[in-house]
């Protein structure tokens, strides 16, 4: 009578790769998984400065006032960048606002831009550390 590993063997076949090599695919698959973790970890520990638009209002023909967030580490100060626009979307006005340290992650902001024609919309074209 044979074992029950050799009928095994005999019925479906022996391994694909013997058991060293596949300690050593599984390690090198450990590597890669760890590195790229790491990778990604880096990527996202070090956040860009970030704005988003959140109202857009008219205090008159000449004027706007946008009202906008700011995501960035606590402690930091940023300068942003927003911009008002007309109806074929070019810009009528522009404005470059210093954003002092802050002790939140997200801090609340408010620009008024004069224009130079009438806006129907407003957008933060970006923020960076400053």
């Amino acid at each position: 009578m044979t074992s029950t590993p050799t009928r095994r063997a005999d019925r479906y076949g022996g391994p694909l790769v013997p058991a060293r090599t596949a300690r050593v695919l599984i390690i090198a698959g450990a590597v890669v998984a760890l590195t790229v973790l790491v990778l990604v970890g880096l990527r996202f520990a070090d956040q860009p400065v970030k704005g988003e638009l959140l109202t857009y209002d008219h205090v008159s023909d000449a004027e706007v006032e946008v009202t906008f967030v700011v995501t960035m580490a606590p402690g930091e100060a940023a300068s942003c960048t927003v911009q008002a626009m007309n109806e074929g979307r070019a810009q009528v006005g522009f404005v470059e606002v210093e954003i002092p340290p802050q002790d939140e992650r997200q801090s609340v902001h408010a620009a008024r831009i004069a224009t130079q024609g009438e806006a129907v919309s407003a957008e933060v074209l970006g923020c960076e550390r400053a």
